[in-house]
């Protein structure tokens, strides 16, 4: 599969579940705006900046490498969250939708910013 492919696979499977998501979130009603607005922006401007400073610092095997290792902690990060979630009565769907939603937007202004402001020898993948 080619990379573009891969892109524009991931981009519309993350696009579907966030979409799925906000449905879920408009038909319970009460949509927690703000906190969706704080998830959104703190992961532009964290995935973004970090994404363009790896891809201009580091070669490509260091950064699979780095990938695979921050897959693997979120990962292990995701069963302490979810007991937390269960310990204390979070009510988890709503958040995970939040987060997912919150995420997605934050992933769209990063891509959004990469193809109007970052320099050529920082972008990523063509779409």
């Amino acid at each position: 599969m080619s990379p573009r492919r891969a892109t524009l696979l991931t981009y519309g499977s993350v696009g579907l579940l966030a979409a799925l998501s906000a449905a879920r979130l408009l038909e319970a009603g009460g949509v927690p705006w703000v906190v969706l607005l704080a998830v959104a922006v703190a992961s532009a401007l964290v995935v973004g900046p970090a994404a363009w400073l790896a891809r201009d610092r580091l070669p490509e095997d260091r950064r699979e490498t780095l990938g695979t290792v921050g897959i693997v902690l979120a990962l292990l990060a995701f069963p302490v969250w979810l007991g937390g979630s269960l310990a204390f009565g979070i009510p988890l769907r709503r958040w995970l939708d939040v987060l997912l939603v919150g995420v997605a937007v934050g992933t769209a202004l990063v891509v959004l910013a990469e193809y109007t402001v970052v320099p050529e020898r920082l972008r990523g993948f063509g779409v």
